[in-house]
């Protein structure tokens, strides 16, 4: 088989991978029936809260309670407070697209429920049952207009054995519901050396063919 027909495959194969690599909801914008509680063990748009108290997905609506709420979300119209009402809880999703093996880069978007005091919000990121990343941010002001929200990434291996992959978010702070404050989750392939360096021949390639 020639460079270039292998220098095609491997692109074929890398968009395939990118294309099937994706997280479900990760803007929490669907089923966009408003502001939701969601109880311990209950699923909701596509992520289970593992408890143990419940979450909220949050609609960034006016609301003459909470200042500037609809001005609050990073992204659309939606986000994750993990604390809900009760106490620090979780909420998780199983990937099955992913190739067994590679490497993902998970990317979200962080802040806190601001409506109160400066507190320190602390969340966890875990993969398949691991802790991968764990920040704290602290926010308050009582103005959703200034949620400071910050991108974060971490990049993790699928699972060798299967296809089957968890990911979950986890505050480990919060109170009085207030929580960490969750946006924007999404997850995209990370080539490998040699991938990367077959993708560069083959963008070569086509710049070549357009001449």
């Amino acid at each position: 088989m020639s460079v270039r027909a292998l220098a095609s495959l491997s692109i074929v194969g890398a968009l395939a991978s990118v294309a099937s690599a994706q997280v479900t909801n990760g803007g929490f914008e669907q089923p966009n029936t408003g502001f939701r509680t969601v109880s311990s063990g209950q699923t909701f748009g596509g992520w289970t809260n593992l408890g143990p108290g419940n979450i909220e997905f949050v609609q960034a609506v006016p609301n003459p309670n909470l200042p500037n709420l609809a001005f609050s979300a990073f992204e659309g119209q939606y986000w994750i407070d993990l604390v809900g009402t009760q106490q620090p809880s979780a909420i998780s999703q199983t990937l099955t697209t992913l190739e067994p093996g590679s490497f993902y880069r998970i990317n979200w978007a962080q802040a806190g429920n601001v409506w109160g005091g400066n507190f320190a919000f602390t969340m966890q990121v875990l993969w398949n049952g691991i802790v991968v990343a764990e920040n704290t941010q602290t926010h308050g002001g009582n103005n959703g207009q200034f949620m400071n929200w910050v991108e974060r990434s971490v990049i993790v291996q699928a699972n060798l054995e299967n296809d089957l992959n968890v990911l979950t978010f986890r505050a480990t702070t919060g109170a009085n519901s207030r929580g960490p404050a969750l946006d924007a989750v999404s997850i995209t392939l990370v080539p490998a050396p040699g991938a990367a360096a077959m993708l560069g021949l083959g963008t070569l390639l086509a710049a070549r063919r357009r001449r």
